[in-house]
């Protein structure tokens, strides 16, 4: 019998007896194996939500981060149930349907899917996203590089602010520690890290946390390369952590600026890489994960500028265009990748990437979306970036998508 109804976030099914979390105490006392309900999942729960055997949240969407991540650890997930932690009694047992966004009351057996799939080799690159270093070898061998590390989850496990790891003389190597395991992995195939970006909230509780300001939207606040840029000791630091393996040999990285709002903001991350001895272009590549309307408007200035190679978030486009909050559980029926708005900035792009030799990559929960990925090699995109359990998928999907690119450009005419 279904009892509640969410957003489902994975393939995954999870069955456990009910754990409701309020506070970080409860998250402490978790035994694993739980279906873990809150109200909101911050990405600093993510060390002790790997243990549940589901999550549950009142609250976020389909694109959160910490909804990818838990996807990446093979945790079932549903979201945006608004009343789940009113509605689900402590310590009864459900199952919950990462798939369908279904929860269940007691144990229901679910069909699984998991099998074994043929290696598709398209013409299309197909990456992968990373948040945790250690499945970097076992994806690998499937996928054509990273299109996007996502180095937060290696600060927040540390259960520190990066300003006080920074004050200890530790986040050069708490950094570099990380980003090694996934360039060595790797290796010869690029891996582009990209510098930091979390919103305040997230980070407020670790350690050190409260020097982050208090916003009513944090996903349209302080994030992003402005936040790195605002707080320059970090992003020096982030610097030197990539010169370092960068010295070691590490040559297949490359450095992604997030959210840019600005062409300026580029310039100035352009010149504290060259005050530090980090070269961009020269050195190591440099490029931008185009996320807000701004950029792809001022897209021809950024190319003035030098780039070789950007990257395309459509969750951060589509909400920066709609005006709507992708977190936002009362406006998500407005949150919608196929608006005509957004694709006309894609199209846009992409063929100037591709008349000026650009590699452009769309990366995040678009990259795991079949008909968004057609569409996408329709326009002639260089890559995608997906999440690791979506790689022999999505390698299938732009393999046939290439195939009937050919087909129907390369049709013979009829005598």
């Amino acid at each position: 019998m279904i009892i509640l109804r969410g957003i489902g976030t994975s393939p995954y099914t999870g069955v456990g007896r009910v754990k409701k979390i309020k506070n970080k105490k409860d998250l402490l006392q978790l035994e694993g194996g739980e279906i873990v309900v809150l109200s909101r999942a911050a990405r600093d729960m993510l060390s002790h939500l790997q243990r549940a055997g589901g999550v549950v949240t009142d609250y976020g969407g389909l694109t959160s981060h910490v909804a990818i991540v838990l996807r990446e650890m093979k945790v079932a997930c549903v979201v945006g149930t608004e009343i789940g932690s009113q509605l689900l009694q402590e310590g009864s047992l459900v199952t919950v349907d990462g798939n369908t966004g279904n929860i269940y009351r007691g144990f229901v057996e679910m069909e699984q899917k998991d099998g074994l799939m043929e290696i598709h080799r398209p013409a299309t690159g197909v990456k992968v996203n990373l948040n945790i270093p250690e499945i970097a070898e076992k994806v690998a061998p499937l996928s054509d590089g990273v299109g996007s590390i996502r180095i937060e989850n290696l600060i927040i496990h540390t259960g520190m602010h990066p300003q006080k790891l920074l004050k200890q003389n530790k986040l050069d190597k708490v950094i570099a520690d990380g980003v090694r395991i996934i360039a060595d992995a790797f290796y010869p195939k690029s891996v582009y890290f990209r510098t930091f970006d979390i919103p305040t909230d997230e980070i407020r509780s670790l350690d050190g946390g409260k020097v982050e300001p208090y916003e009513h939207n944090p996903l349209l606040g302080l994030r992003g390369i402005q936040k790195d840029l605002q707080n320059r000791d970090i992003l020096e630091s982030e610097f030197r952590a990539l010169s370092r393996l960068l010295d070691e040999g590490y040559d297949n990285l490359g450095i992604k600026i997030p959210f840019l709002r600005d062409v300026s903001e580029y310039r100035s991350v352009k010149l504290i890489m060259e005050e530090i001895g980090l070269r961009p272009h020269q050195y190591v590549p440099l490029g931008v994960a185009l996320e807000t309307p701004s950029s792809f408007l001022s897209f021809d200035q950024l190319l003035t500028e030098g780039l070789d190679f950007v990257t395309l978030g459509l969750s951060d486009l589509t909400m920066c265009t709609l005006a709507v909050d992708r977190r936002g559980v009362k406006v998500a029926r407005h949150f919608d990748l196929l608006h005509p708005a957004v694709w006309k900035m894609l199209q846009m792009v992409i063929e100037k990437c591709n008349h000026h030799g650009l590699e452009s990559c769309i990366c995040g929960h678009a990259a795991s979306n079949p008909d968004i990925v057609r569409m996408l090699i329709d326009m002639g995109i260089s890559s995608i970036s997906t999440n690791p359990d979506q790689i022999l998928k999505m390698r299938k999907v732009v393999s046939i998508a290439e195939d009937a690119v050919l087909a129907r450009y390369f049709r013979p005419k009829s005598i």
